[in-house]
């Protein structure tokens, strides 16, 4: 196994002198000088003229229209609220996810609805996604398979049983029912 050189921080006037000997990034040495044969990379012009890749444009979670009207109901705040919640709200957690219910047609309308949505912070959300099986527990519903109606199962929203329409109305569940 090869041994690594270990990495120093570089200095102001090395920094500069890169700088003066066209390296675009001065806080690298691996596009100038000796960096590149250290690194066991060839020195070539093509590879140091290539433009920097465009960022990927990653849609966003749920139409603009979606969101503001999640954000409204939920007034900034994690709409699960389990144990270590960070409060304020950040994410959309679909309960129904794309995996499971589609991205095209109706089956993207019907998962972009306020019913299939509740807005949490980072930590609910991670939860969520790995714990599914939790997730999905009788009387949790923060996720659902793909059969189940949104809008019809209720979850347990802020340590309550709601009904989450598609109308942005949260409606309690009655106790006879939740039981």
């Amino acid at each position: 196994m090869e041994r690594r050189a270990r990495l120093s921080p570089m200095s102001d006037k090395k920094r500069a002198e890169l700088a003066a000997a066209g390296n675009p990034t001065p806080y690298s040495t691996l596009t100038g000088g000796t960096g590149l044969a250290r690194a066991g990379l060839a020195r070539s012009s093509a590879a140091l003229d290539r433009k920097p890749a465009k960022p990927s444009r990653k849609r966003p979670a749920v139409p603009p229209a979606v969101r503001d009207a999640l954000i409204e109901r939920a007034g900034g705040w994690c709409e699960i609220q389990r144990p270590g919640c960070a409060g304020q709200g950040s994410d959309p957690s679909h309960r129904i996810t794309q995996k499971s219910g589609g991205r095209h047609g109706e089956a993207k309308q019907r998962h972009d609805r306020l019913s299939n949505v509740l807005w949490a912070c980072r930590r609910c959300h991670d939860f969520v996604t790995s714990e599914p099986a939790a997730s999905k527990a009788d009387g949790v519903g923060w996720a659902l398979e793909e059969w189940q109606q949104p809008a019809e199962c209720p979850v347990l929203y802020r340590g309550r049983l709601v009904l989450l329409a598609d109308d942005g109305s949260v409606v309690a569940v009655p106790q006879a029912v939740a039981s």
